[in-house]
């Protein structure tokens, strides 16, 4: 008994630091890791019902079938529903003056060497390497983009 007590410990922890890792990457890496879970999460829904009724391996191939004959409506669909166009949204809006400010956490009548103080200041906590986000990280050379041109 006590194996297993210190065996879901040990998993409670892979697992949680694996969601830490997910929360802290990229969007570009959120989305590989997320396609990575859903596979992983597919691949044993299909060996329980396996297990489970054997008939289901029988199924198969005609489950491909049918999703290769229809694969140009599921990818119409797909583009509907599923990817949509970034282009519109907010992650991709050039950034105002105001927003800079905000982000850097400064007046609107800050200097040059305020700007740089603080964008240096907040790299220093937020950069990848130590711990910190790539968004943030983004962020925050935008802001200062956007505030020395």
């Amino acid at each position: 008994m006590l194996y297993y007590i210190i065996f879901g410990i040990i998993l409670a922890t892979i697992l949680l630091a694996f969601l830490i890792n997910i929360v802290h990457s990229s969007r570009e890496q959120f989305k590989k890791k997320l396609k990575l879970i859903f596979l992983f999460i597919i691949l044993g829904i299909t060996l329980i019902v396996m297990t489970r009724f054997p008939q289901v391996i029988s199924v198969i191939p005609a489950i491909f079938l049918i999703l290769y004959r229809w694969r140009f409506l599921i990818n119409f669909l797909a583009k509907i529903f599923l990817l949509r166009n970034f282009k519109n949204s907010s992650y991709s809006k050039p950034m105002n003056k105001k927003e800079a400010l905000e982000i850097l956490g400064l007046n609107i009548n800050a200097s040059k060497n305020e700007i740089l103080k603080r964008y240096q200041d907040l790299m220093k906590i937020n950069h990848p390497d130590k711990g910190g986000s790539e968004w943030v990280t983004k962020k925050l050379n935008q802001a200062r983009e956007t505030l020395l041109g």
